[in-house]
């Protein structure tokens, strides 16, 4: 029996699912550059202490290192600093389901640059889940886009998912010929790395990096805690363990849950409110995400989000 196996793949979604939840949190207190950033140093560091052979880390050639900071740029530095910074003026819930949508936009490019032939029924999918899109951040009027004054922390969302679709598809394109735990490893730490230039500029006007009249809290250190151990190295961790036990495909499945979580944990836990056309916006992306999965249900083609 797969019990325990099924368990940790559950485990995974709800890390993911949560983190935008425990982001929320942080974000009440810190301000996004050191949630970001802490987010992913942590995560670095504990997944240093789980290599075991150190040696490794450095005997790597300067192109695998290259390649390895560039893919972190946009994987974990531009698509987290505009995660972060859409996720604090927007809501969880928005972010979760628009999230949903990296596997649409990864196929879009990898189509654009010749690796994918994107089929009709794929194309439609993806229509489909953009609509639910402009749906969602319009709340149903569509006269705000054309008065422009939808919230820009829903574009910041959508970039973010642009720039995760960017990192998916320069994963495949490259090959990074580096054991699992080394590759999470730089990945978080130059990613990291890269946010110290937003860190330090935030030092300069702020006396502190939390919020004026805010004070570090329990909840504020627990979510930051429960989003680097959590979201950034147990799910990789006992997603990739899912892959190795019942394959890709089925251990795929589980990602489709993540948005799931968010929605439900951002009503039920941080009691943000979700009208009808929310509701009606999440539902249609989450079909047209279904429709266009069907043609690579057979072959997994996106990484989940850190």
């Amino acid at each position: 029996m797969n019990i325990k196996v099924y368990i940790a793949l559950s485990l995974s979604a709800f890390f993911w699912g949560g983190s935008a939840i425990a982001g929320k949190y942080a974000l009440d207190v810190f301000v996004p550059s050191i949630v970001t950033f802490l987010r992913f140093f942590i995560a670095a560091l504990i997944i240093l202490c789980f290599i075991k052979d150190k040696n490794k880390l450095i005997r790597i050639d300067l192109i695998t290192h290259l390649r390895m900071f560039v893919t972190a740029i946009f994987g974990v530095t531009l698509c987290y600093y505009f995660y972060f910074n859409g996720l604090n003026g927007s809501s969880a819930f928005n972010a979760g389901i628009i999230e949903a949508t990296i596997p649409l936009i990864t196929l879009l490019i990898a189509a654009m640059s010749g690796m994918e032939h994107v089929k009709p029924w794929q194309l439609f999918g993806l229509i489909i889940a953009y609509l639910g899109v402009t749906i969602t951040i319009t709340g149903g009027d569509l006269n705000i886009l054309s008065a422009a004054s939808y919230n820009i922390g829903d574009v910041m969302l959508l970039v973010s998912t642009l720039c995760f679709g960017i990192y998916n598809v320069l994963i495949k394109r490259w090959v990074i010929p580096l054991p699992g735990m080394i590759r999470m490893f730089y990945l978080f730490f130059y990613g990291s790395i890269a946010f110290l230039p937003w860190v330090l500029a935030d030092a300069f006007h702020l006396q502190f990096y939390c919020y004026p009249g805010k004070s570090i809290t329990f909840i504020s250190i627990a979510s930051l805690l429960f989003m680097s151990i959590g979201g950034s190295v147990l799910a990789y961790l006992f997603f990739n363990q899912g892959i190795d036990k019942i394959g890709a495909t089925k251990a795929a499945s589980f990602i489709n849950l993540v948005p799931f979580i968010t929605v439900l944990l951002s009503v039920f836990v941080l009691k943000e409110p979700a009208g009808l056309f929310k509701w009606l916006g999440a539902l249609i992306i989450i079909a047209g995400v279904m429709l266009s999965n069907r043609a690579t249900a057979a072959k997994p083609q996106t990484t989940p989000s850190p």
